[in-house]
């Protein structure tokens, strides 16, 4: 049914608009000129055309939001004249499209991937190649607004509508403004691409980007060790208080996992904060504050027996442990103070000249050459290549007063 109706609706929109829309010489296919792929059969023609081209968008819609085994809904690729959407939910399997996915001959653009390459790798087992995140172009760029809707509108005076953004994409049948929601987030992205291109190339910026995006496709097969889960957030808890925050967490994802339902639908954050937090904690309290989460009334109890049974200390992890390595203050110091300065000079965010975990690595590393810091694992070429020497002489220099150390 639904796609009968995209078929008449693209027809008669292909009638009037051409199918194509026309921004300054670059070409946007339009949203409402879109197959819709629901057969195998049809998949696998969509991945023998997608093979000739040197790159393509795409965008998953997944249901994070309603599920605790959260799955992809669906796909939505772009050409420079195209728009398809697959639905994996009718087609079984969709492995076909790893050839596209993982060819190092064709670009992959997306918009604020992580997301994305975090459900193709786990669901999948797909780590992207040749992925170029538009997002992570506009925060080197120095865009104050990096949304997709934000970028659009200042390129192209488009204003999406982000109604659907946190709908159920796994309910059927999804209506045609959904369906023209779900390709509006990927028509637009091969032009934005070529727009945010031209501009890295003349701030000469073009090579950090793409060392940031092959890096951040990497990352999906780093996992996570340990069995201590925390949340964003739980940095500013006292420490004696985290093994309760651990706590509740686990006690949290285990009724989710058994409900099919998000995490923070049974408590969110910061009611865990304020459970570790409080003070002589007892059960009435708790059902005070978690009044208004229904999925863990009938469990309070059992919550409150494991805060009771909590150690005062937490489970020992990398996020705990001290760096006793001389001068690691100083050169912290330095180096922050340094990363400040330098990002606004390149008018972007601090961040993205130095992670946190970065000057920590740096600080509490050995360097005595320029040799040292090619050899630090954690920084990326481009950082090396541009400001190689002005991190050593940050982490080279000792403070006036304090003698080297043999």
């Amino acid at each position: 049914m639904i796609k009968r109706i995209i078929k008449h609706y693209t027809s008669i929109m292909s009638k009037l608009l051409n199918g194509i829309t026309f921004f300054n010489g670059s070409t946007v296919a339009s949203s409402d000129a879109a197959d819709f792929i629901d057969k195998e059969k049809d998949l696998i023609k969509l991945v023998e055309r997608l093979k000739k081209e040197e790159e393509i968008a795409f965008d998953i819609e997944g249901n994070s939001l309603y599920s605790y085994h959260s799955k992809i809904c669906l796909i939505q690729i772009s050409t420079r004249s195209e728009n398809f959407i697959i639905d994996p939910l009718k087609i079984k399997d969709t492995s076909i499209l790893n050839e596209i996915f993982t060819s190092p001959y064709i670009v992959k653009v997306l918009h604020g991937s992580g997301y994305d390459i975090q459900m193709l790798y786990h669901q999948s087992g797909i780590v992207i190649k040749n992925l170029f995140d538009t997002q992570i172009a506009a925060q080197f760029l120095g865009e104050k607004k990096t949304g997709l809707a934000s970028l659009i509108e200042k390129n192209f005076y488009v204003s999406l509508d982000k109604k659907y953004q946190k709908s159920n994409w796994a309910i059927r049948p999804l209506s045609l403004e959904m369906l023209n929601y779900a390709i509006s987030d990927t028509k637009y992205l091969l032009p934005l691409a070529d727009r945010l291109r031209e501009r890295l190339k003349k701030m000469q910026r073009i090579s950090w980007v793409i060392e940031e995006c092959e890096a951040l496709a990497r990352s999906v097969r780093k996992e996570k060790t340990g069995k201590t889960k925390i949340i964003r957030g739980a940095g500013k808890i006292p420490e004696k208080k985290l093994a309760i925050v651990e706590a509740i967490i686990e006690f949290r994802d285990t009724i989710a996992k058994e409900k099919d339902i998000p995490p923070f639908k049974v408590l969110d954050k910061e009611t865990i904060f304020k459970i570790a937090t409080s003070d002589h904690i007892d059960l009435n309290k708790i059902k005070l504050l978690t009044s208004h989460h229904r999925h863990i009334q009938k469990y309070l109890p059992e919550l409150f027996e494991k805060i009771k049974t909590c150690p005062v200390v937490p489970r020992k992890t990398a996020r705990h442990k001290k760096v006793n390595h001389p001068f690691f203050s100083q050169k912290a110091e330095k180096l922050h103070q340094w990363r400040q300065a330098k990002a606004e000079t390149l008018g972007i965010q601090c961040h993205l000249v130095l992670s946190h975990n970065q000057i920590v690595v740096l600080a509490s590393s050995n360097i005595r050459s320029l040799e040292d810091i090619e050899k630090i694992e954690c920084l990326k070429k481009w950082q090396k290549q541009e400001f190689g020497k002005e991190i050593f002489f940050c982490c080279e220099k000792i403070p006036q007063g304090i003698a080297h150390r043999s």
